[in-house]
């Protein structure tokens, strides 16, 4: 399994098993772009998540350098549109599968399907559907001293996987003529 290079503030506190985007200011790499994160607990129903012991920490889970970035519909691209955020929340299983993904909308970041073309939400959705992951890991350490002295990894000690969910936020713009979209 690869070395896992999210901060150990993130490992240590992470409770939830959801993220949504953070300010530009303080977003996380990954293998495919830059994904921002936060907690988004409010937005989670308390009995799905879960609840780590004082032995125990979370690792997310880290995306395929291969999954690839949705694609600008091109029978928009005529249109000229202003850029498109669409913001979807991806189901990945305990194998690093992904299982489901929708669009997020009670975000403030996330204007809902209303403010934008279906199109966008359906590359999203298509694109997201083929990507992989190293899955998710509860790690179960002896003791909390253990899991202090431990960064960034399960450390040899007990891997639990675990199904996740995570949201994405994709811009579809124009430049010339040409679509692209970022991954935030």
């Amino acid at each position: 399994m690869p070395t896992r290079a999210l901060p150990v503030l993130i490992a240590l506190l992470a409770t939830g098993c959801a993220t949504a985007p953070l300010p530009a200011s303080v977003e996380v790499a990954s293998h495919s772009g830059q994904v921002g994160m936060r907690d988004i607990s409010a937005v989670i129903a308390p009995t799905t998540r879960m609840q780590l012991a004082d032995n125990e920490s979370f690792l997310m889970p880290l995306d395929d350098s291969a999954n690839a970035t949705p694609a600008y519909p091109d029978a928009l691209l005529a249109q000229r549109l202003p850029a498109q955020i669409v913001c979807m929340r991806v189901s990945v299983d305990r194998d690093g599968a992904v299982t489901s993904s929708a669009p997020m909308v009670k975000m403030p970041e996330c204007p809902g399907p209303e403010l934008v073309n279906a199109a966008f939400f359906g590359a999203a959705a298509k694109a997201v559907a083929g990507w992989r992951f190293d899955p998710a890991l509860r790690c179960v350490f002896p003791d909390a001293k253990t899991r202090e002295n431990t960064i960034a990894s399960c450390g040899g000690f007990q891997a639990i996987p675990e199904a996740v969910s995570l949201t994405y936020r994709f811009v579809f713009e124009q430049k010339d003529g040409r679509g692209s979209v970022r991954v935030l």
